[in-house]
């Protein structure tokens, strides 16, 4: 199991990649949530990995994944014409990695109090997405996310702004995804 790491604001502009996660129960494997809670087109292109936590095996190896996440979320967000998310807000993203922390060690998969996020972080809009499961890639991540209404909705949120996103594992093996989308007041 991975151990929350504050990460600092950076611009997924210099990030080799992207990442994120999503909402609501499905049937099988896969279990998702959404609560109700963009990043500019890049001037490059990005190469997002073929890559499976199970394979993740440095905090860099899983920010590389988080930042994936990110990209697909983008390239969803793009496609329909919304603003994709440039950056990571540092508290957002601190309290993802504890909220993953916690599904991961509790088992008890279920949505923060988006209230929570945005009084600590002094947030105008924040929305969740979770999901959990074995095997998952972003882009089955994603794919999850947009064939839910709830978590399609937050995805595509144009509020959306700042992200905070957290990818660990839990004592059964099964991925755990959070990503928190924010706008600053």
């Amino acid at each position: 199991m991975r151990h929350p790491r504050p990460r600092s604001r950076r611009s997924l502009a210099r990030a080799a990649t992207a990442a994120v996660l999503g909402a609501a129960v499905l049937a099988g494997p896969t279990d998702a949530m959404a609560a109700p809670s963009r990043w500019e087109p890049a001037a490059r292109t990005w190469s997002v990995p073929t890559v499976l936590l199970e394979d993740a095996t440095s905090s860099r190896d899983r920010d590389r994944l988080e930042d994936a996440l990110m990209v697909r979320i983008n390239d969803a967000r793009a496609a329909l014409g919304l603003r994709k998310i440039w950056n990571f807000d540092v508290c957002t993203d601190e309290l993802a990695e504890q909220w993953g922390t916690r599904i991961a060690r509790t088992g008890v998969f279920a949505h923060r109090d988006q209230g929570e996020v945005i009084r600590r972080c002094r947030h105008a809009w924040a929305g969740e997405t979770l999901v959990r499961g074995t095997a998952l890639t972003p882009d089955e991540m994603v794919r999850l996310w947009l064939d839910s209404p709830d978590h399609r909705a937050i995805l595509l949120n144009p509020d959306a702004r700042r992200a905070g996103v957290a990818i660990t594992e839990d004592a059964q093996g099964r991925v755990v995804g959070v990503v928190n989308l924010v706008r600053h007041r």
